[in-house]
């Protein structure tokens, strides 16, 4: 047993100055009101806590009052403050869930808002957003309206059908179609702010200069006049897509989508492609024209599908589970899952459904839902709720949707068809076949008698 040191011993050697050998140890702790100190010390009284050694150097704390620990009337009280706040934020987290409102969007501020929407902005003048459905003015010149609308939701390149009456078809469609060109032609002639295109390089550069691309096509097969003659001489003048049909205008060699159950249907007309149709098919691929599907029926949609040697495109279109409306092209799902295969891209109406304006939810669940069945590759835009900013914006908020997959939808996948389809132009034969005579006989009152 260890003897017991002397006064003289310890006033030479006081206690707490411990030799190495010792595993006492005491800390000091001086002045810490204004650190946050965790529940474990806080227990034992207020912010000027010190401790001392004593008693054989065993740890003792103090305090500025006379006791050791807080006062049994000041314990139950701090506890019963705690048990209060913990009961106000309970009741808070409980109105929000009750509300439906998720607590994680409750704590997203407005700032969160506009720097995804700044992103997008930013994202945009790197990748140009291409407009599948764009209507061309009525007039013979583009007012400040249509510009400040096109600048307004951030267009770098539009789709310009030129639009022929079903009615001419058989008389004059191919002319109405020239006078369209030119009047296309000389609209963007007569603004800085709109060029026509003819490639993919073409329209990167103009949307670089910042300027809004047109891409000229042909709405509806019947204004080539059943000729390849005139689809090579339109080539000529500009146009680079041409849509085989358009709503309920069947031509002698491709079916159109019929909604109207009281459409009559003229006789010996196909009811799906026909060989004539193949020819004008491959004659478009061999050019270098984009091949627009989305009006045709079902069965000459399927038979493009599985025959063209490029890929096509659907503009104005929706999935037909989403909605089957008379004013869009309605897609089934098991066309929508032969794009893949074929290369195509379909570019979403998702501005309205039938006499409905769509709601920005109901668009980015058509555009998953799109690409669900399809895949990341293969869809656009034509046409959106608002703005297309501010759908693009809330679409980002799903980390599935990131740079690479927004520059796809707004305009990547066009352009990587249209890059497809150029390095094909000329690669086929020349196709000169002129359409049976009797797949036209009884319409053709005004064509000049063959020989």
């Amino acid at each position: 047993m260890n003897p017991v040191p002397s006064r003289e011993f310890l006033e030479v050697h006081p206690l707490h100055q411990h030799q190495p050998h010792c595993k006492q140890q005491c800390f000091v702790f001086t002045e810490i009101a204004d650190i946050e100190l965790p529940a474990e010390i806080t227990k034992f009284g207020g912010g000027n806590e010190k401790i001392r050694c004593s008693n054989g150097g065993i740890p003792t704390y103090s305090s500025k009052k006379d006791s050791c620990s807080e006062s049994s009337a000041e314990r139950p009280e701090r506890s019963r403050g705690r048990k209060i706040l913990l009961g106000v934020g309970v009741v808070l987290v409980c109105i929000a869930m009750a509300g439906g409102i998720p607590l994680a969007l409750q704590l997203r501020s407005s700032s969160l808002l506009e720097a995804r929407l700044a992103f997008i902005r930013r994202l945009l003048t790197e990748s140009p957003l291409i407009e599948g459905s764009w209507k061309p003015p009525s007039t013979m010149s583009l007012n400040s309206s249509n510009l400040f609308e096109v600048r307004q939701n951030h267009i770098g390149a539009v789709l310009w059908p030129i639009a022929v009456p079903c009615g001419a078809q058989y008389l004059d469609a191919v002319q109405l179609t020239l006078e369209g060109i030119d009047r296309a032609k000389r609209i963007t002639a007569a603004t800085d702010s709109m060029h026509i295109v003819e490639s993919a390089d073409e329209m990167e550069q103009t949307h670089i200069r910042g300027e809004v691309a047109v891409l000229m096509g042909i709405s509806g097969g019947h204004a080539l006049g059943t000729s390849t003659a005139v689809l090579r001489s339109i080539y000529l003048l500009g146009a680079r897509f041409v849509s085989i049909t358009s709503l309920e205008c069947t031509t002698p060699w491709a079916a159109a989508a019929i909604r109207r159950p009281d459409y009559l249907v003229e006789e010996n007309v196909t009811n799906s492609f026909n060989e004539f149709g193949q020819t004008m098919l491959f004659e478009m691929n061999r050019l270098g024209m984009l091949v627009e599907i989305s009006m045709l029926s079902e069965a000459a949609m399927l038979a493009v599908l599985k025959t063209a040697k490029a890929p096509v495109l659907l503009t104005n279109a929706t999935p037909l589970s989403m909605c089957n409306s008379s004013n869009i092209a309605s897609i089934p799902d098991h066309v929508l899952s032969l794009l893949p295969e074929n290369g195509g891209v379909i570019l979403l109406n998702l501005e309205r459904c039938g006499d409905r304006t769509l709601g920005v939810r109901e668009a980015i669940t058509a555009i998953n839902y799109v690409r669900k069945v399809a895949g990341v590759d293969h869809i656009g835009l034509g046409g959106a709720p608002k703005s297309y900013a501010l759908l693009l914006a809330e679409l980002a908020r799903d980390r599935v949707w990131g740079n690479a997959a927004i520059k796809k939808l707004v305009g990547g996948n066009v352009m990587r068809i249209l890059r497809e389809i150029e390095t094909m132009k000329n690669r086929l034969p020349l196709y000169e076949e002129w359409i049976p005579h009797e797949s036209i006989e009884s319409n053709s009152y005004c064509r000049y008698p063959e020989s």
